[in-house]
């Protein structure tokens, strides 16, 4: 069905993520690097991109915003453990088709996975 790269600086969140959106028949591909990430993203366009916004050595939303600027159609959910309205906002702004509180609830991933590959 889809392609799909996960981004968080934990493995079990990274694991989680890739268990669910695997289940639904995806192609996923997790990392905790977010240099791997993006240099993996720019190699094979990706249709969905999921995203932690705090990360070891970068933010999730400079991430969001460098798959932007490579002008690929790829779909991005940002996760966050830490939610606010002004992250919120601005993954918005940049282009970001959700967002996510965790804990994650699985029904929630897997609804917006889903709207986010079918828009």
């Amino acid at each position: 069905m889809g392609l799909v790269v996960v981004l968080d600086d934990e493995a079990d969140a990274c694991r989680l993520m890739q268990r669910i959106i695997s289940a639904m028949g995806h192609e996923v591909h997790a990392f905790m690097d977010h240099h791997e990430a993006l240099e993996w993203v720019r190699s094979y366009k990706p249709d969905l991109a999921v995203i932690d916004i705090k990360l070891h050595g970068a933010s999730g939303l400079s991430v969001l915003q460098s798959i932007r600027q490579m002008r690929f159609p790829t779909k991005v959910i940002m996760v966050t453990g830490c939610p606010s309205e002004e992250t919120a906002e601005e993954a918005r702004e940049i282009g970001a088709e959700a967002y996510l509180s965790k804990p994650l609830e699985i029904a929630e991933v897997e609804e917006r996975v889903k709207r986010a590959l079918t828009q």
